[in-house]
């Protein structure tokens, strides 16, 4: 989110020493830095393995909207926060004043949106496992335009009241209550809501994981060792899913409220004269770039094969083989090469339960985990 006023026009305390005011500035480069590049490497891997899919799933298409979001996240916002950072001003001119901040909203609303999706097909999923049809990828496809097009809507009003004054990029609200209301409803519509909206999903899901492993040990009774073993991975597959859904709301909650915190705190409490408020502004923002970065590995199984495998898959090519249109391909090859034999031994297993219309019935449900 962008820094509507920056600290040293708004700030008179000059009583810090230089020395304390490089220390923060390499502070924040660091972190800038840090979150920008693992989180460009991660989602640019992620991205890139789900294009070579010849066919997506609902979930992978929403996971590749939250990897193009979180990628010009990293890639493109924290690049002009740092910039202006290190210049102390808006270099970009008038045109992008009005372009940079909004966009910076708009990234981090899409992604908070598609967090929501994700949070709720993943609820569809355990919940109702049988219930066919299903989410289908056009539906995700039509979850994604939403994602988009209403956080653009909601901010347009912002891109209009941006103005280039010297070197500044300012908000130019024609009275204080707009803004106030425009924080308030950012606050609102892309935070609480949806943090709401996916906690709920958690402990929907994570009830009815604990009320099928109490059971658990009743419907193994008398079935034979296949099925069992069906059984126990399905339920240990939905185990995987809530202890997922517990990280996105812890990571999505502290990532995210500091920063809507620090807004609410300039806009209703004038929090700008406080001597503090643009460290607390900048690291907030720098916790909300971090969610960005953390997104991929929350979200790493990709048809049940782990993020960090692939990472280890192309480390070891980029070892052996320093030619890097070779490594692109052979990690893909490989990675889809292991989803693909994973596919397979979950068939085999499922072939062996009740009966063909019942086994194919399982297979759906299985792959679809």
């Amino acid at each position: 989110m962008e820094e509507r006023f920056p600290s040293h026009n708004a700030t008179d305390h000059t009583s810090e020493s230089l020395s304390q005011l490089s220390a923060i500035q390499i502070i924040e480069i660091v972190l800038y830095f840090t979150i920008s590049v693992i989180g460009t490497t991660a989602n640019i891997m992620v991205f890139y393995t789900l294009l070579g899919r010849h066919y997506l799933r609902v979930t992978e298409y929403l996971i590749l909207n939250l990897a193009l979001t979180d990628l010009a996240t990293c890639a493109v916002s924290i690049t002009f926060d740092l910039t202006e950072r290190l210049l102390g001003g808006f270099p970009f001119g008038s045109i992008m004043c009005s372009v940079v901040y909004p966009l910076q909203t708009i990234l981090m609303a899409v992604s908070v949106i598609t967090l929501l999706f994700i949070s709720l097909e993943r609820r569809h999923m355990v919940m109702k496992p049988f219930l066919l049809p299903r989410f289908h990828p056009i539906k995700a496809k039509i979850a994604i335009f939403v994602s988009w097009i209403v956080p653009i809507l909601f901010i347009i009003p912002h891109a209009l009241v941006l103005r280039l004054d010297g070197d500044q990029c300012l908000e130019m609200w024609p009275e204080h209550w707009h803004v106030q209301i425009f924080t308030l409803t950012n606050f609102t519509v892309f935070f609480a809501i949806p943090m709401v909206v996916i906690a709920t999903s958690y402990f929907m899901t994570g009830r009815r994981v604990r009320m099928e492993l109490a059971k658990l040990n009743d419907m193994l009774e008398g079935t034979n060792r296949s099925k069992r073993d069906f059984i126990r991975k399905r339920t240990i597959q939905k185990l995987k899913v809530t202890k997922m859904f517990i990280i996105v709301v812890f990571s999505l909650f502290v990532c995210m409220l500091p920063t809507h915190l620090v807004w609410i705190w300039h806009d209703f409490a004038q929090g700008q004269q406080n001597a503090h408020f643009e460290y607390a502004l900048v690291f907030s923002n720098i916790l909300m770039y971090l969610n960005s970065a953390l997104n991929p590995f929350i979200f790493r199984t990709v048809r049940g094969k782990s993020f960090t495998r692939l990472v280890a898959c192309c480390w070891k090519k980029f070892c052996e083989n320093s030619n890097e249109s070779r490594i692109s391909l052979n990690c893909v090859y490989t990675h889809y090469q292991m989803s693909q034999i994973e596919g397979e031994r979950v068939i085999r297993v499922t072939k062996q339960t009740s009966s063909k219309s019942s086994c194919r019935f399982e297979m759906r449900d299985e792959t679809r985990v």
